[in-house]
């Protein structure tokens, strides 16, 4: 059994850790949390985290039944994570202390955000990337009850050391400071775009490319 656990599990961690990249997204949390109690900003991470957690969960066991019977492609999913994540790196880049200000109690908070899910859950930690990869990871047809269950593992691996990183997030912000935090914000806003777009161009691609040699296979 271990035998057979452990090489699915290194395979899985190793993909999902390139895929969700909680690297990258903590950074992105110490912008968002910045001007929040350390109590505070360690709730949103093990929210953010655990909303992914179900998440991917539920995609993994369901999703590939779920959006086949919905009619919906993985294609048109990630196009549509893609402008999610776009509209978040248009914000970052032009209004940094948006974020923060839609926080704080005023004219705005009705109007304010649960960070924890969304963008850290949605679309940073379980976006589109991640969810097609659990879901290929779980989907294989001669995949085992326990290659699958290492999947799930690999996936609950990643997010908790995601939040363990996400701990020194405290430490980032008080060594740059608000300028540097909005620089920082300004940049990953850029990237964020950059990768968006890209799922975007992606999702689009393999959507046409569907369409077209669907037809031409029949």
């Amino acid at each position: 059994m271990i035998a057979e656990f452990f090489p699915a599990f290194l395979a899985a961690f190793v993909t999902l850790f390139i895929v969700i990249d909680p690297i990258m997204v903590t950074p992105i949390y110490a912008t968002l949390t910045r001007d929040d109690p350390a109590k505070q900003r360690r709730r949103v991470a093990f929210e953010a985290a655990f909303i992914a957690a179900c998440l991917l969960t539920f995609f993994g066991l369901a999703g590939n039944f779920m959006l086949h019977h919905l009619g919906i492609s993985m294609a048109a999913f990630r196009t549509a994570g893609g402008i999610l994540l776009f509209l978040m790196g248009f914000r970052m880049f032009f209004e940094p202390d948006g974020e923060v200000e839609a926080k704080t109690p005023g004219p705005k908070a009705s109007s304010r955000e649960n960070i924890a899910f969304f963008p850290l859950a949605i679309p940073l930690m379980a976006g589109p990337g991640a969810i097609a990869t659990i879901m290929l990871l779980m989907g294989e047809p001669n995949s085992t009850i326990i290659e699958r269950g290492a999947a799930l593992s690999a996936v609950y691996a990643v997010l908790l050391l995601g939040v363990i990183i996400m701990a020194f997030a405290g430490g980032i912000v008080t060594a740059l400071g608000r300028t540097g935090m909005n620089v920082i914000s300004r940049l990953l806003g850029m990237i964020l775009m950059a990768l968006s777009t890209q799922y975007v161009f992606d999702g689009i691609r393999v959507g046409m490319l569907e369409r077209i040699v669907a037809p031409a296979g029949v």
